[in-house]
């Protein structure tokens, strides 16, 4: 939906885009999205629990969608020419994206996704990527059964990062601001299972580096560094948003 936002209430409102089709299974949604630098909306979609989603070009499901601020299709989506595909996808393959961000200095669009047992990554979003869910992956299911040996394929993207065992991320921001020096360029993400914030240390597109932050509060929904340049994180389990300043 798109809105303006008019003192504290929402007017002019417009149903912009729907993903389809309509499904059941109470999982999986997905559900960011983020604007890049040249002002293509990117929306996350989970394969909603039915895994043969992800690979099929003919759903919206398990996908990383892209379009435009009113909803329409760019021009230059990679199968907008292609007949029984959804024209707003942008890649595929993958599971449940719950994280993304836009990376301040190469701009380019990063996203999390969760795992099943294992196999939680973190991706850098490409033009017609296929992010191999449920054929390729570092995950089992839940009883401990194996969904694929394969971890590594010629055609699908390789996760920049991944955890096993997983740590259910939630929320992801790169820290830009002045106030928090040692940490420039570093990424947050937050941890719904384990409860903490991991700080990523990065060179380039790896991860050299990983720390714990504010263990226990509860489980990480959200991460945003303010306008202020302090980081907020609102935390379910207990429902509150807490603030992180700078050491004194």
């Amino acid at each position: 939906m798109r809105a303006r936002l008019n003192g504290f209430d929402l007017v002019d409102k417009e149903k912009i885009f729907q993903a389809g089709p309509y499904q059941n299974g109470g999982r999986h949604f997905g559900g960011h999205m983020e604007f890049d630098d040249k002002g293509y909306l990117y929306l996350s979609t989970g394969e909603r629990g039915h895994r043969p989603n992800a690979q099929s070009l003919s759903n919206h499901s398990g996908k990383i969608l892209r379009l435009n601020d009113d909803g329409s299709v760019p021009d230059d989506n990679p199968f907008v020419n292609e007949n029984s595909v959804k024209p707003e996808i942008f890649t595929y393959g993958n599971r449940n994206p719950q994280g993304m961000a836009v990376h301040p200095v190469t701009g380019k669009i990063w996203t999390h996704e969760h795992g099943p047992m294992g196999g939680d990554e973190i991706n850098i979003v490409e033009s017609g990527a296929n992010f191999g869910w449920p054929e390729v992956t570092y995950g089992k299911n839940y009883d401990g059964t194996i969904i694929t040996d394969v971890t590594s394929r010629e055609d699908v993207a390789d996760p920049l990062h991944y955890w096993t065992p997983s740590i259910a991320p939630c929320g992801m921001e790169f820290v830009t601001s002045d106030l928090f020096p040692a940490w420039d360029g570093n990424l947050l993400i937050g941890s719904l299972k384990f409860r903490y914030v991991a700080r990523l240390e990065l060179d380039g597109e790896k991860v050299v580096k990983e720390e714990k932050l504010i263990e226990n509060l509860g489980r990480i929904r959200s991460i945003l560094q303010g306008p202020d340049g302090l980081i907020y994180i609102s935390l379910e389990s207990p429902g509150l948003v807490v603030r992180l300043i700078p050491e004194l």
